[in-house]
């Protein structure tokens, strides 16, 4: 019985120091900002469409903001990207942006993942204000 009762507040202790750590960690921005900093060829479906289309986005890691350039069908749109979490206690890190396009204000939504060559790759949801369906993009990097 003593060791039972042994057994069992060792792993409570363990458990309560191993939950104490479990604390969410914070995104190391930084870090992030370098490593996903560069040029990339984007994919994407409009929201509530079947439309598709293609251009380019350059992320730069300026003064701690990571500024998005946005070019899709001749245009150029500018924006800032922030690094966020999703999914409640879960705390899944993704990058939002809000910006222009065809005359609407668009907000997005990515994850990340490192492609095989270790290059991040993006992959969101696009919307608007009322939308029903959103949109889709993908954005892989450009190796030069």
């Amino acid at each position: 019985m003593r060791a039972c009762l042994a057994i069992l507040a060792i792993a409570a202790f363990a458990n309560s120091a191993w939950c104490a750590d479990a604390e969410p960690k914070r995104l190391d921005e930084e870090s992030l900002r370098s490593y996903m900093a560069g040029e990339y060829d984007l994919i994407g479906r409009k929201a509530d469409s079947t439309a598709t289309y293609t251009g380019h986005v350059t992320l730069r890691d300026e003064n701690g903001v990571l500024q998005v350039t946005r070019i899709i069908e001749g245009k150029t749109d500018k924006c800032v990207g922030r690094f966020d979490t999703v999914a409640g206690d879960d705390r899944i890190p993704v990058l939002r942006m809000r910006f222009h396009f065809e005359d609407k204000e668009y907000d997005a939504t990515y994850r990340w993942q490192s492609d095989p060559d270790n290059y991040p790759r993006f992959t969101g949801y696009v919307y608007f204000a009322g939308t029903k369906s959103p949109g889709l993009e993908a954005l892989f990097p450009i190796h030069k």
